[in-house]
């Protein structure tokens, strides 16, 4: 799943490799909801692995059955074939291509179909945390069109518009550990 990316970046990976302590990171999601309110999802399933050096490589995965809204009948819709449908796509991947100055470029597939998607992100540390391990820390955020990824489902709203948002956030923190 990784890949060596280009890089045109003073943000320096420390060389080494990073995997994400799952109990300090997060994988989250944001889409508005009938044009005003926000619904943030989590991905409670995943990996992400950081290389760093000359040859940085950046590369994550998430189970999409592990997607949690606290609304069960709207997880359960998620996890539906209008959504996710982790039946035929259990898992959505990101591998980074291209690592430039605060933004990196990924390879995201999602529902079978891959496109690149553009992240902000940040690098912090590294650092040592109490138990004897260095750490860093790795921000992403970046915004997709669903449509494009197959996820399309939608209903329209009586006054116009429809319930689900097209455009959706993608959020995540890690907190790596290095191996």
């Amino acid at each position: 799943m990784s890949t060596t990316i280009s890089t045109r970046s003073d943000t320096i990976i420390p060389a080494g490799t990073w995997r994400a302590d799952a109990s300090h990171s997060t994988v989250e999601f944001a889409v508005k909801h009938m044009g005003f309110a926000t619904i943030r999802g989590r991905l409670l399933d995943f990996d992400a692995t950081v290389v760093g050096g000359d040859e940085p490589q950046i590369s994550g995965s998430v189970r999409v059955d592990s997607v949690i809204t606290h609304d069960e009948n709207r997880d359960g819709h998620l996890k539906s074939p209008d959504f996710f449908d982790p039946e035929r796509y259990p898992e959505a991947t990101v591998v980074a291509t291209e690592l430039g100055d605060g933004t990196l470029t990924a390879d995201v597939t999602l529902h079978g179909v891959t496109r690149p998607v553009e992240f902000a992100y940040s690098v912090s540390g590294p650092n040592g945390d109490p138990w004897g391990n260095e750490r860093i820390g790795l921000d992403l955020e970046g915004e997709i069109d669903r449509n494009e990824f197959g996820v399309s489902w939608n209903a329209p709203l009586p006054g116009g518009g429809f319930l689900v948002d097209d455009s959706v956030r993608l959020i995540a923190s890690f907190s790596l550990i290095k191996e």
